[in-house]
C-alpha cells in the first residue's frame, strides 16, 4: 500500500461507523515482508482503527506470525468456515492483481460483507509488474472496479495519485531488500498474460513522478 493510498483509505475509514466495520477482515495483509517494508500502513490505517475499537483480522493464504485467518477465499469450504467469525466488513488492498481470477475473489468478498457492512478495495492503476507470486496486470479504472462488485453499492471511489517508485523506495526502511526483490521480479519469467510494452515516458513518470491506484468503498444495503 502506497502512502497516499493509505492516507485516502484512512480518511474514508474515519467516516464509517465503527459498528459497521468490526470485525474487519483485511485480505492479504498479514505477510511479514509487507509489515516491514510499509510501516506507514499500521501507523495510518490500523492503529486508528484499533483506537476506535475496530477488531481487524489479518488474512493470508498460509498461517504465519501476525496472521489471524489463513486460507483460500475462493475455496467454498473455507469461505463457509468464516461465518463463525461474524465478519461485517472486508478490506482488500492490492490483492486482486495477484490472483488468477479477480472476479472469483470479488464474489467471495461480496458474500462476506454483512448488511450495512463495507468492502474497501484498491488495485494499482499506474504501477509496474510486481509478482506476488503472480501479477495478472489487472489495472482497472474506477468503472472496471465497480463492475466487479455488482451486489454492492459504491459510496466513494477515486483514482489516487501516489508517490513515485523512487519516493516509495526512499521511504522504505528496508530499501536494498526491496530493490533487490523488485529487480528479481523484472528479471524473472512473467506469469501473466502478454501486455503492451509501456511507453518510455510512462515508465519514467512512474519512477520519478507518480504512480496511481484505483480505490473504491462499497456498501451492502
Amino acid at each position: 500500500m502506497l502512502r497516499a493510498e493509505a492516507a485516502w483509505l484512512a480518511g474514508e475509514l474515519d467516516r464509517l461507523p465503527t459498528d459497521d466495520l468490526s470485525p474487519l477482515l483485511s485480505i492479504g495483509s498479514g505477510h511479514a515482508e509487507l509489515t516491514a517494508d510499509q510501516p506507514w500502513i499500521h501507523e495510518v490505517v490500523y492503529e486508528p482503527l484499533a483506537r476506535r475499537g475496530v477488531r481487524v483480522l489479518h488474512h493470508e493464504l498460509d498461517q504465519a506470525a501476525g496472521v489471524d485467518v489463513a486460507g483460500d477465499l475462493t475455496d467454498a469450504r473455507f469461505l463457509d468456515s468464516l461465518t463463525e467469525l461474524d465478519i461485517r466488513s472486508v478490506m482488500c488492498c492490492n490483492v486482486l492483481e495477484h490472483v488468477p481470477n479477480a472476479g472469483q475473489l470479488a464474489t467471495a468478498i461480496q458474500r462476506l460483507v454483512a448488511p450495512n457492512g463495507y468492502a474497501l478495495v484498491s488495485v494499482p492503476f499506474r504501477f509496474p509488474y510486481h509478482p506476488g507470486p503472480i501479477d495478472t496486470l489487472l489495472r482497472p479504472s474506477v468503472d472496471d472496479l465497480r463492475r466487479l462488485f455488482p451486489e454492492l453499492t459504491e459510496t466513494s471511489a477515486a483514482e489516487i495519485r501516489c508517490e513515485s517508485l523512487l519516493a516509495y523506495w526512499l521511504a522504505s526502511p528496508r530499501k536494498w531488500t526491496a530493490l533487490g526483490r523488485g529487480l528479481r521480479s523484472f528479471a524473472g519469467p512473467r506469469q501473466a498474460p502478454a501486455a503492451p510494452r509501456r511507453p518510455l515516458a510512462e515508465t519514467v513518470r512512474m519512477v520519478l513522478s507518480s504512480t496511481a491506484v484505483t480505490a473504491a468503498i462499497f456498501r451492502r444495503e
